[in-house]
């Protein structure tokens, strides 16, 4: 059975946003809460056994400094993956996205989990939990998935890197891409994807790659959208508007609110300007149009 490093930490209630967008960019796959007596809230952040938990107790602890978060305790532990997970995926029931989503948990032993939601004009996606990023129930996600319904156009192109689950690609596909692309270097979020993309009935208007931005060659699409972190945003940004052909527009998240002005000063040095900032809670999208 397989075993998962967890980072457990305490600090008051208020401070969760910030506290948990602190352990998303450093990679967490999954936070699970539980208040305390106490009045005080108590973390376990669940990590992939091959990462270094050391630097990120450090790193996480430094940022909580930095932020101004008490820690009351903040220790590394090990857990061998049973119910966390198990019930973390139970508990999901259908929910809304913006004006038109419906996220649908699907469990490919039980089927549709819960009870649909009776919203019949919206855009149903079907997506089975698991450890690849992008369930459609964290906030980056989220302002994503707004961001294509509000601008993505039928007929349109799109490429998704950092594809995680498939959501946002298969969104686009449903929004009415005739052409989407969603690549990662995770072979297994790419296995996942593929199989998310079966079941929403994507399979011929959407191609998955494993790699880097650079395995899909002679790809411009009208649009790209990456929800990643704010290291990987900058480190990819000139590649990404290389990319990106005149009117095209570029959406990245994986933000926290004051990490936005990071990429803010690479766009003012670029060919792309800002057509608009969405936020949720601690967590920024940014929206581009190249000229």
């Amino acid at each position: 059975m397989k075993q998962w490093n967890y980072l457990q930490a305490s600090f008051p209630p208020d401070d969760l946003d910030e506290a948990s967008g602190i352990l998303w960019s450093l990679g967490t796959n999954g936070i699970e809460e539980d208040p305390l007596r106490s009045g005080k809230l108590r973390i376990k952040a669940y990590f992939d056994p091959l990462q270094d938990l050391q630097s990120l107790h450090r790193e996480f602890k430094t940022q909580c400094r930095q932020a101004g978060i008490p820690l009351f305790g903040c220790t590394l532990r090990v857990q061998v993956e049973r119910d966390w997970f198990k019930k973390w995926r139970q508990q999901l029931q259908p929910f809304t996205i913006g004006r038109r989503f419906q996220i649908v948990p699907f469990d490919r032993e039980n089927k549709i989990q819960g009870r649909l939601l009776g919203e019949g004009d919206r855009i149903q996606i079907c997506i089975e939990p698991s450890m690849a990023f992008g369930a459609g129930t964290h906030e980056t996600t989220q302002l994503c998935l707004e961001a294509l319904e509000r601008y993505l156009t039928p007929g349109s192109t799109c490429l998704d890197v950092g594809t995680g689950s498939g959501i946002l690609a298969i969104a686009a596909a449903k929004l009415g891409a005739r052409k989407v692309v969603g690549c990662d270097i995770d072979p297994i979020a790419v296995e996942i994807a593929a199989l998310n993309g079966v079941q929403n009935g994507c399979g011929a208007t959407v191609r998955w790659v494993l790699g880097e931005l650079e395995k899909v060659r002679r790809f411009k699409p009208g649009y790209l959208v990456a929800n990643l972190t704010v290291e990987l945003i900058e480190q990819e940004f000139w590649k990404f508007e290389q990319r990106l052909k005149p009117g095209a527009l570029l959406i990245v998240s994986g933000l926290l609110n004051h990490q936005a002005r990071r990429v803010e000063r690479l766009r003012r040095r670029s060919s792309l300007s800002l057509k608009r900032r969405l936020k949720k809670g601690e967590w920024t999208c940014l929206i581009y149009v190249r000229s």
